[in-house]
C-alpha cells in the first residue's frame, strides 16, 4: 500500500536515518550512526553525502510503501541503501546519473529488504551486494559512468596500524586511520564486547592474510578486514559458542574475499553474508547437540 506521509511521519526520517548508517555495522543507536557519518565526512565529503542520499532514499521508501514503522525507526530500511550510496560513489565518478542510480539503488534495497523480511530471512546486507553488483554491471555494459580517480601504489611492507584501522573502515568503504579509529570507539560507547569481536576480527584478517602471502597493497587496505568485522560484531558473545562461531564466520568469509579477489570479482560485503548465513545454519543444527553454554 503506497502511503502520503503526514509531517509527524517525515519527522521521522533524521533519526531513521542515523540509525540506518549505524546498522550498516548492527548498531541499532542513532548516537552511532551520528559518529559514523562523522568519520566518514572526516575522509570524504562524496562519499559520505552520497551515502546519506542512498540511505535517505530507502527510508523514504519505506515510509511510502507503509512499511511497518517499528522497522523503519530502526534502521532496517536505510542501511542498505546507505551501501549502496557510499560504494557506488567509491568506485566512480560524482555525477548527477550517480545520484539518480543510489536513489534507484536505495528505493530497490528497501523494496528487496522488506521481501526477505517477509520471508523471514536475515537479510543482513545482501540487498545492498545484489543491487550494487546489477548496477555495476550494467554500468560496465554501458559505460554511462567513469570510475573513480586513484591508485595504489605498489607496496612491500605492512603497515598494522593502517591496516587494522581501515579493515574496520572499509564497512563503509573509507580508507582512513582516523575514521576507523572513530568507527571502533562508536562501537565501544555502545557494546565493549563487539568492538572487542570487530577488532579480534580485523587482526586475524591482517594476521591470516599476512600468513597466507595475500597481496601486501589488499592487507593494507583492509581489503581482508572488513568483511570479518561484521562477522566478528554479528556473533559477539561471552560464550565458546560465541567465539567458536564468529572465529568460523571470520575465517570463512577471509577465504570468499581471497576468491573473490583471485577471479577478480568485487566482493562488497557478499563474504560477511554468506559465512554468517552458513554459522546461523550451522548453530541451529547443533543448537541440541552440544552442551556449550
Amino acid at each position: 500500500m503506497i502511503m502520503k506521509p503526514d509531517i509527524k511521519t517525515l519527522a521521522e526520517i533524521p533519526r531513521s536515518v542515523l540509525t540506518g548508517f549505524a546498522q550498516i555495522m548492527l548498531q541499532p543507536s542513532p548516537l552511532v550512526g551520528a559518529a559514523f557519518l562523522a568519520g566518514a565526512f572526516w575522509n570524504s565529503y562524496s562519499i559520505a553525502a552520497f551515502g546519506i542520499l542512498g540511505c535517505f532514499a530507502g527510508v523514504f521508501a519505506a515510509i511510502v510503501l507503509d512499511y511497518p514503522k517499528d522497522s523503519r525507526h530502526d534502521g532496517q530500511y536505510g542501511f542498505n541503501g546507505a551501501l549502496v550510496g557510499l560504494g557506488l560513489s567509491y568506485m566512480y565518478e560524482a555525477s548527477t546519473l550517480l545520484g539518480v542510480l543510489v536513489v534507484v539503488g536505495g528505493v530497490a534495497s528497501a523494496i528487496v529488504m522488506h521481501q526477505m523480511l517477509l520471508l523471514k530471512l536475515r537479510p543482513f546486507t545482501f540487498p545492498f551486494v545484489i543491487i550494487t553488483w546489477f548496477l555495476m554491471v550494467v554500468l560496465w555494459g554501458t559505460g554511462w559512468l567513469a570510475g573513480a580517480a586513484g591508485t595504489v601504489p605498489e607496496q612491500s611492507k605492512i603497515v598494522a596500524l593502517e591496516s587494522l584501522a581501515r579493515g574496520i573502515g572499509q564497512v563503509l568503504f573509507q580508507e582512513n586511520l582516523v575514521t576507523g579509529m572513530v568507527f571502533l570507539a562508536a562501537i565501544a560507547w555502545r557494546d565493549r564486547m563487539q568492538a572487542l569481536y570487530g577488532l579480534l576480527a580485523t587482526s586475524l584478517g591482517l594476521g591470516i592474510a599476512w600468513l597466507a602471502n595475500f597481496p601486501i597493497d589488499a592487507i593494507n587496505l583492509g581489503l581482508f578486514g572488513y568483511n570479518g568485522v561484521l562477522c566478528g560484531i554479528l556473533f559477539a558473545g561471552r560464550t565458546l559458542r560465541d567465539l567458536v562461531s564468529a572465529t568460523v564466520a571470520i575465517a570463512l568469509s577471509l577465504l570468499l574475499v581471497r576468491l573473490a579477489l583471485s577471479l577478480d570479482v568485487v566482493a562488497l560485503t557478499f563474504p560477511f553474508v554468506v559465512a554468517s548465513w552458513f554459522v546461523l545454519w550451522a548453530r541451529r543444527k547443533t543448537k541440541s547437540r552440544t552442551n556449550w553454554a
